[in-house]
């Protein structure tokens, strides 16, 4: 994920930006910038998305605005932050890396859920009245298609390519600048399921069935604290591989593979 110097600002020496356990393929970028208003522009439009998205938008525009907002938002890490591919993880020679370290935790993941749905303990997890009335070609178009191309590929372009290049790019030349990139990225992550948080609540009996406003709150404290977290692995995963395909395959495993679980044990 080596860096250019297009930018003005300081040279800076090479490292890795944190222990080596962390992102052993990044190099320091050769420039370290200081504008913030790339930045802060990213995060503004990233917010009116969110909103738009789950306030305002029809179903059927939700896949083409995301792909067309994550798009967009490569275009300005490219232009405005100078970000290379090696840096936002859309490198071909890593593409391969991305797909097998993806393909293994996918694998983890639904064997997991395999086994959880099996257990009565466990059962109710996964237990969602969103998937309740879907037909079979509502799944096939939820898994195959809403799922992996209007959740995850913008997500992860997002949250696993654009914000923590430009963070890094911006913290370069601070101690730890990957990390401190990575942990603001996914804490951004978790801060956008806040909305989609808020009908987890009165959907899953696990948390629907609690008194007052308790259910509502947890599920939104779950939700935000369990993705920011995840943001952080999707991260590491991003970073052994070089790839944001690696995140990209786990992601759908975990959104997808729920969705058709709660399917399942629901009929």
């Amino acid at each position: 994920m080596t860096g250019t110097g297009s930018a003005a600002g300081p040279v800076l020496p090479h490292d890795h930006g944190g222990p080596d356990w962390w992102d052993p393929l990044s190099i320091r970028p050769d420039v370290a910038t200081s504008e913030t208003g790339p930045v802060l522009g990213v995060i503004a439009i990233l917010v009116g998305s969110n909103i738009v998205a789950n306030e305002v938008l029809p179903h059927w525009a939700y896949v083409p605005w995301n792909i067309g907002v994550a798009g967009a938002l490569v275009w300005t890490a490219q232009r405005y932050g100078h970000c290379s591919t090696d840096e936002l993880g859309l490198a071909r020679r890593h593409l391969g890396d991305g797909l097998r370290w993806g393909g293994v935790a996918a694998g983890a993941v639904l064997a997991v859920y395999a086994v959880g749905a099996t257990l009565p303990v466990t059962r109710d997890l996964f237990r969602d009245d969103r998937a309740a009335d879907v037909s079979l070609a509502q799944l096939l178009w939820r898994v195959g298609v809403e799922i992996p191309l209007g959740t995850v590929l913008a997500e992860e372009l997002m949250f696993r390519g654009v914000l923590p290049a430009m963070f890094r790019r911006r913290f370069a030349a601070r101690r730890n600048w990957a990390v401190r990139a990575d942990v603001a990225a996914a804490l951004l992550f978790g801060l956008w399921h806040v909305l989609p948080a808020l009908d987890l609540g009165g959907a899953n009996p696990a948390f629907k069935d609690l008194p007052g406003g308790v259910g509502t709150a947890a599920a939104i404290a779950g939700s935000v604290a369990g993705t920011a977290a995840a943001g952080l692995f999707f991260s590491w995963l991003r970073n052994r591989s070089g790839s944001v395909a690696a995140p990209m395959v786990l992601h759908s495993a975990i959104n997808g593979g729920g969705f058709l679980i709660a399917w399942v044990v629901q009929r």
